[in-house]
């Protein structure tokens, strides 16, 4: 199950769905890493997984849940009327009122929607609240009710950022990755356990100068951490996904991370790079051997680490800004078609910090 919600961050509205996760083979040979980390690239493919969020005109983005087969015949819906005018909550509303009796209740929907200056927020069968941190507040899926119950008794602090503290739009970025954690916390508290590696990344959409956009130049670095004893014991990176848009398709490299555990007994690496072409949207889109592939190095670095104990789990993130992509938690270099990274001594003892404090706040 996915999860999708709808708030204000920072003064932008925001809308979030579950990054759709990457298609791995488990029969693909991975290769030798290094020390630090080196994964060879296979052949890129397109993915038929839908994204969770579709951009709706300049002035409306909507996220989905549930049926597909529903929330496509919908979204196209919407999608016809935004080509001839710009969208309104009556154009929305009256679509959700139409919907078939005996379908209705298998799909959800969220966003935002902007008429003249005025941001307005719309849902369709989901939890919803409102709060001081995030406004008014709407989720559905896998732990939307403890998600919108939690994040509407949370006044501040939440901004989990190294790198210097960014304004503006870069804050508002900042921030919304921070609150991802919260919504992996809720996911997790629902689900009980997680078996998706690349569990708490999102697609988020926000509005950009004059329209709605996908936000793309994201690295998200994935760990486990074990506490067993007050002891803390981090695993990782278990794998990466560098996270950018091509048009309206999403384009993600891949790299999954097994074993390893020092110069004697290397990680082994398998790269993928993969195309998610937009839900309820033809695409013409090229041969994915020929796109040419952003760098995995971004302008935000979101590392989302997994802390399990005895009393339970939780979830955890910290956010690196860097406007010159050159973060100092996790640096990658290429040759040869080979792709090696390496994480920085200090940040992985920041990460154990940060995980010792969640579980301080497991246990409160």
């Amino acid at each position: 199950m996915s999860f999708i919600a709808a708030l204000g961050v920072d003064a932008f509205p925001a809308v979030f769905g579950t990054l759709p996760a990457p298609a791995v083979s488990p029969d693909a040979s991975p290769s030798i890493a290094t020390v630090s980390g080196l994964g060879k690239a296979s052949p890129a493919a397109v993915v038929t997984t839908s994204q969770k969020l579709a951009l709706l005109g300049g002035n409306c983005v909507i996220a989905w849940e549930g049926n597909a087969a529903v929330a496509h015949s919908v979204i196209a819906e919407l999608r016809g009327f935004a080509s001839k005018a710009s969208l309104s909550m009556p154009i929305i509303d009256a679509c959700f009122s139409q919907l078939d009796a005996a379908v209705k209740e298998e799909v959800s929907f969220v966003g935002w929607v902007k008429e003249g200056e005025l941001f307005r927020q719309f849902w369709y069968r989901a939890d919803v609240a409102q709060g001081e941190m995030f406004g008014q507040m709407s989720a559905a899926g896998s732990g939307a009710t403890d998600f919108v119950k939690g994040a509407s008794q949370i006044s501040g602090g939440i901004l989990n950022v190294i790198g210097g503290l960014p304004a503006g739009l870069t804050r508002a970025v900042s921030s919304m990755l921070s609150a991802s954690s919260l919504m992996a916390r809720a996911e997790l508290a629902a689900q009980g356990n997680v078996t998706n590696p690349f569990h708490g990344a999102y697609e988020i959409a926000t509005y950009v100068g004059d329209r709605f956009a996908k936000l793309d130049d994201l690295t998200w670095v994935f760990w486990t951490a074990g506490i067993t004893g007050g002891q803390i014991a981090l695993d990782g990176p278990r794998a990466i996904v560098k996270q950018d848009y091509a048009g309206d398709s999403l384009l993600m490299r891949v790299l999954q991370i097994q074993g390893g555990d020092g110069a004697t007994d290397p990680p082994m690496v398998q790269e993928t790079r993969q195309v998610i072409l937009p839900f309820g949207q033809q695409a013409d889109f090229p041969d994915a051997g020929a796109i040419s592939w952003p760098a995995p190095e971004a302008s935000f670095t979101c590392h989302v680490v997994l802390v399990r104990s005895p009393q339970g789990a939780t979830m955890v993130n910290r956010i690196e800004f860097s406007p010159s992509r050159t973060p100092r938690s996790i640096r990658f270099s290429s040759s040869d078609g080979h792709t090696r990274f390496d994480v920085a001594e200090e940040f992985r003892e920041e990460l154990v910090q940060s995980a010792r404090d969640a579980f301080v706040d497991l246990l409160s």
